[in-house]
């Protein structure tokens, strides 16, 4: 069955994964299925709402954005994606579908961010890209857009939408949406052409937090939509990470929240290198030799005592030094790594 058709069973019958592997494995196009004896509720749904014309208009509309269509059972899917609980059966795109497939980070947060909230957005995804990830938003105003823009500043970012991959939402974000088609990928699991809609931005958000392997909320108030990902995240058993705030903000309720609930706080940009297992290059030469025990991975005071043969008060004083200078962190665990 042709992934066009995919679409249209997806659009007009709402069938799941299974569902549809069912349907793909018994017949090989719609038109058998129409003249099947299939009566269950979908599949007579399908029948009764199904409009033939549906087919052509959307070959008509990929074709001229120049975009295209992935299926779940396709090489090009996203493996993330493929690991969640609902994972769309259907993802249309333009631009760079590799992306898919890269290790991703989404950054979200709300439309109404602060100056400290953008400048923070900057920051940390500056330093995702030089670990070479690949930055995940929706292309909302505010913390999404920042996170865009930055990214495409020397690196890659994918924005999932609420529409169809050829309306651009919102659409004075026009010339954002035409150069992450240029660098990026625009990806959406809903038809060609279907405009903006108030029910399909909650399930845009989980193909957000599925993509990637960790979500960071920069700023965002309780009621956000920034918090819908970050609970789908947790869900499914993905990282959440977010910014803390001030307290006397909306715009920080949601991100004080989070941490008060067990996200990972990001109290320091430098930090977010061990958060993610990785050692920072500004960090790769060190000439103090007790940042060499470290080479191994992280360790408890009385390790560090037993390898330097040390008194435990030098040891603390020389760790807290080092924490101040960045160059160390406390994990949750007790232990210390290097940054």
């Amino acid at each position: 069955m042709e992934n066009l058709e995919i679409l249209a069973l997806r659009k007009f019958g709402r069938f799941n994964v299974e569902e549809l592997e069912r349907i793909i494995k018994r017949y090989s196009c719609i038109d058998e299925l129409l003249h099947s004896d299939e009566n269950n509720g979908k599949a007579t749904r399908f029948k009764k709402t199904f409009n033939p014309a549906f087919l052509e208009e959307q070959d008509k509309r990929l074709q001229k954005c120049g975009g295209g269509i992935i299926t779940y059972w396709d090489e090009a899917y996203p493996p993330f994606l493929k690991e969640t609980h609902d994972p769309p059966p259907v993802l249309t795109y333009l631009g760079n579908p590799d992306l898919l497939k890269k290790k991703c980070v989404a950054v979200v947060g709300t439309r109404k961010a602060t100056t400290y909230g953008l400048s923070m957005t900057e920051k940390i995804v500056d330093e995702l890209i030089k670990m070479g990830m690949v930055v995940v938003s929706g292309m909302a105003f505010g913390i999404d857009s920042q996170a865009h823009k930055t990214a495409l500043n020397g690196g890659y970012t994918i924005a999932v939408l609420g529409t169809g991959v050829d309306v651009c939402y919102p659409a004075s974000n026009s010339h954002l949406y035409r150069e992450i088609i240029k660098k990026g990928c625009i990806v959406s699991e809903f038809p060609f052409g279907t405009s903006a809609q108030k029910q399909n931005f909650p399930a845009r958000n989980r193909i957000i937090a599925g993509l990637a392997s960790s979500t960071i909320v920069v700023e965002a108030p309780l009621k956000s939509g920034a918090l819908i990902t970050s609970t789908i995240a947790a869900e499914i058993g993905r990282d959440v990470l977010a910014l803390p705030g001030d307290v006397n903000r909306r715009s920080s309720e949601g991100c004080n929240m989070l941490i008060s609930c067990g996200a990972h706080p990001i109290v320091s940009i430098p930090l977010l290198w061990t958060m993610f297992g990785l050692r920072s290059p500004q960090n790769a030469k060190v000439e103090d030799p007790m940042l060499n025990l470290f080479s191994n991975g992280p360790l408890s005071i009385d390790e560090i005592a037993e390898l330097t043969n040390s008194q435990i008060e030098d040891i603390l004083s020389k760790l807290t030094e080092l924490e101040i200078k960045g160059k160390i962190a406390l994990l949750p665990d007790g232990r210390y790594n290097k940054i």
